[in-house]
């Protein structure tokens, strides 16, 4: 459901402490945003673009659901634009409060934020273009680069693990969530008199493993819990594993003698490869590759990452893990640089996006698809609607810009390279949570997801998770039972009654 007007906001009721809305995020993958309204504050908790399904664009166009000038803050978990790329709609919406995030993201916050307003205004021009052909009005973009810098000047950084309080009744902390750089949890704790209630989000959790990255750290308590659900119906493939998969079609392609194409995710998921590639190169387990990383965001994300290498996994030695690249590895930068590559065979190109919606990787799908020299390396959550998912499902045929293209390419999904946790890491993760008396809400999810996740829960630490939809809500409560959730849809019936 996109945004709509869920309710204005209005004092809170004699015992309530709190409320939490969900507003994005509540049965799909994208458009994290949650709003936690207290007796002298109102904070967004990430404020994230929805992308991938066909109704995206239209959600994303919808006024926010209350009144943003009357807005506090914008708490971020990590700089994703699933979750961090409405809020530059929202400064130019009239939002002036400040924008809390981890010191490295803040740093990634950066590159993506201008990179989407860049794209917005691009894609807005070519949409008006066609629009003015066919004498229709032209549309604004959803927001511009301007709108992204006003959004950065706004940002308050602050240090892992070092709590800081927000107004008369509220307390935060980060506490690191692996998934990518910077990435965190929010630890809330709200406060009336002496009654206090805590509400953790978990972000987008990494893996326990991934070398580029430290590991998720859980809190110990909470009264209330958002845990992402993205595979929550299934673990990964064991990542040694993984990796020899990927050496196997790094082979295969040399053989073939033509090109690799990988989608990638600018940031994180484009280190990863490159680190595994290298990590592959020196082991003697494939030749070495001319590897292009054609992505401008993936190349500035690339080199924050060697800035911060004290966010690595600890060696056995003592210090950070060593990110490995390939020895022939080059970076494109400008468009006459991505493009000279259409004549080349047999090199490997990393590109964004990684579900193929949009950037440079589409240029490169439309000019290898169609060879059956081709191999496409899939290593990413592809979400419903995308390009990346049409291929994996076997789609012999797509439409890049407007164009049919037959896909004889041969496709490669490798599941174990996910920067999100698996079935068991989350339950892992929020095990003692759960243990120490708290509630749990699943978001960040397909509702198929969700619900193996739900009966995961119950089977393995009896627990009810509850499965929000868009406008439904917690109300955190000062007497009796601490938590109440609330839906959408009872308490517009009720109204109407």
């Amino acid at each position: 459901m996109g945004m709509q007007l869920v309710h204005g906001f209005r004092r809170l009721e004699t015992d309530e402490l709190a409320r939490l809305t969900f507003l994005g995020a509540a049965g799909e993958v994208t458009g994290s945003i949650y709003l936690l309204e207290s007796e002298h504050a109102r904070v967004l908790f990430d404020c994230g673009l929805c992308q991938g399904e066909r109704h995206s664009r239209t959600q994303n166009a919808r006024p926010f659901p209350f009144r943003v000038k009357d807005l506090d803050a914008v708490v971020l978990t990590h700089a994703h634009i699933d979750h961090s790329g409405l809020v530059p709609k929202l400064t130019r919406a009239g939002f002036r409060g400040k924008i809390h995030a981890t010191e490295a993201s803040g740093e990634l916050l950066g590159v993506l934020l201008r990179d989407s307003a860049h794209i917005h205004e691009q894609d807005t021009k070519a949409e008006n273009r066609r629009r003015m052909r066919h004498g229709q009005r032209p549309l604004e973009p959803l927001y511009e680069v301007a709108d992204a810098e006003r959004a950065l000047e706004r940002l308050v950084l602050h240090p892992f693990d070092a709590a800081w309080e927000f107004g008369e009744d509220l307390r935060l902390r980060f506490a690191r969530a692996g998934h990518i750089l910077g990435a965190a949890s929010v630890e809330c704790w709200v406060r009336s008199g002496t009654v206090e209630r805590k509400i953790v989000f978990s972000g987008d959790l990494g893996r326990r493993h991934e070398p580029l990255l430290l590991p998720p750290e859980p809190p110990r308590e909470a009264d209330l819990v958002l845990l992402e659900s993205t595979y929550g119906d299934r673990d990964h493939k064991d990542l040694d594993a993984t990796v020899e998969e990927l050496a196997r079609a790094l082979r295969e392609a040399v053989q073939d003698g033509g090109n690799v194409i990988v989608p990638v995710f600018a940031v994180g998921r484009a280190q990863e490869i490159l680190h595994y590639i290298g990590q592959l190169e020196r082991d003697g387990r494939i030749p070495e590759l001319p590897v292009f990383l054609d992505s401008p965001m993936a190349v500035r994300a690339t080199e924050l990452y060697r800035r911060y290498a004290e966010c690595f996994q600890q060696t056995s030695a003592g210090g950070p893990c060593q990110a490995l690249e390939p020895r022939q590895l080059e970076f494109c930068r400008t468009p006459d640089e991505s493009m000279r590559l259409n004549d080349r065979r047999g090199i490997v190109i990393l590109s964004s996006s990684g579900m193929c919606e949009g950037g440079r990787i589409l240029h490169h799908l439309r000019h290898n698809l169609w060879r059956a020299s081709t191999d496409v390396v899939i290593v990413g959550f592809q979400a419903r609607g995308t390009l990346g998912r049409a291929l994996v499902e076997g789609a012999r045929r797509v439409r890049i810009f407007g164009e049919p293209v037959a896909v004889k390419a041969r496709v490669v999904t490798l599941g174990g390279f996910s920067a999100h946790a698996g079935q068991s890491e989350l339950v892992e993760w929020v095990a003692p949570l759960v243990k120490a008396g708290a509630r749990v809400a699943l978001v960040h999810g397909e509702d198929e997801k969700r619900a193996a996740l739900a009966a995961k829960l119950v089977e393995r630490l009896r627990t009810e998770a509850w499965q929000p939809l868009f406008g439904d809500r917690v109300v955190l409560r000062k007497r009796g039972e601490a938590l109440a959730f609330e839906r959408a849809a009872e308490r517009r019936a009720a109204t109407s009654r």
